[in-house]
């Protein structure tokens, strides 16, 4: 197996393992994350067959000047796995984190994930907090139906109340 860090002219080769993930990769996606630097992706391959990949990408903090990574994504064909290979690829990014002077990878999760929960262990990662959960907003989700509207208190003003005490 080799691994390799996939560049911003390397879209085809993400394309070409669309079978790999949950949603099909476009083009011009794929081009737009591989060109932000910010963001590392790495392609597992077995011969010429990409058989995994890792996505992640870099944020900065208002606590230090060293990044965290977030690891977003990690996956194997349903073939390959249980032969090192996920674990290869975090091995890969937490290597890069550490010779580019991150502070810290993270990687969210459910309890109920057992393979992700093991796997993250075995590599080296710790359980932080009990049960957590993750929200999401679908922001091209059907808007809900009607306007929302908020209760207005005190009388009407163009500026809300925290400007108009911020800017006087």
């Amino acid at each position: 197996m080799r691994i390799l860090r996939v560049g911003e002219t390397q879209a085809g080769r993400v394309i070409a393992a669309t079978a790999l993930f949950d949603r099909r990769p476009t083009i011009r996606a794929t081009r737009a994350y591989l060109s932000d630097r910010r963001n590392v992706m790495f392609l597992a391959y077995q011969g010429e067959r990409a058989v995994g990949f890792l996505r992640g990408t870099a944020l900065n903090r208002l606590d230090s000047e060293r990044p965290q990574m977030f690891l977003y994504e990690v996956g194997v064909a349903p073939r390959f796995r249980r032969r090192g290979i996920a674990r290869a690829l975090i091995e890969q990014l937490l290597a890069l984190c550490r010779d580019q002077g991150f502070q810290e990878v993270f990687v969210l999760t459910s309890a109920s994930n057992r393979p992700a929960v093991r796997l993250y262990r075995k590599t080296g990662a710790r359980a932080e907090g009990t049960g957590g959960l993750l929200f999401v907003y679908d922001l091209l989700a059907a808007r809900p139906a009607g306007p929302v509207r908020a209760r207005r208190r005190g009388p009407r003003s163009r500026k809300s109340p925290a400007l108009q005490s911020a800017r006087g």
